[in-house]
């Protein structure tokens, strides 16, 4: 049915078009009706700590969380693990991507980082972790880490908190 309907409208457009010679004009519409409306109306919808996500941290960290093996670290079912002491869960709020990300208003990039850690981080996020307040991040963030070698630091900190998980 659809294609009869594309086939007749995109027939009218070419009978208008001997004259006028303007026989593009009905192909978009044809596309629209037959195409594009039943896509439209099931498209996913996401909400804005997702959007926030994929739009800020995705492009290196991965859309799932998953980086390639880089200096940029692999968030699924790992990230978590920086939660087992204080100083790891200081340290994510403190991290530059973090701390001077372009996602200015604290409570937002809150939901972020619990996106990550709840969603992403799995079997590695211990049971009872507590979520980032907005209050934790503007402070966390008005601290960045200044060091010069952060991947050392990041091993350092990451040794320690795994250290003190619960098994």
């Amino acid at each position: 049915m659809l294609h009869t309907l594309f086939r007749n409208v995109v027939g009218f457009c070419e009978k208008r078009s001997a004259r006028k010679k303007n026989y593009l004009v009905g192909a978009p519409l044809a596309l629209l009706i037959w195409g594009g409306v039943p896509y439209m109306a099931h498209a996913k919808v996401l909400d804005h700590t997702t959007t926030n996500y994929l739009t800020h941290c995705g492009g290196c960290h991965g859309i799932e969380g998953v980086s390639t093996r880089t200096f940029v670290p692999l968030l699924r079912e790992h990230v978590g693990t920086f939660t087992c002491s204080a100083e790891g869960r200081a340290y994510i709020g403190r991290v530059p991507g973090v701390s001077m990300s372009l996602i200015r208003n604290d409570q937002d990039l809150a939901d972020v980082l619990n996106f990550v850690l709840f969603r992403m981080g799995g079997v590695s996020t211990p049971a009872g972790t507590k979520p980032f307040t907005a209050a934790e991040i503007h402070n966390l963030r008005s601290q960045p880490i200044a060091t010069t070698d952060l991947l050392s630091l990041r091993a350092e900190v990451l040794a320690r908190a795994a250290a003190q998980c619960p098994r």
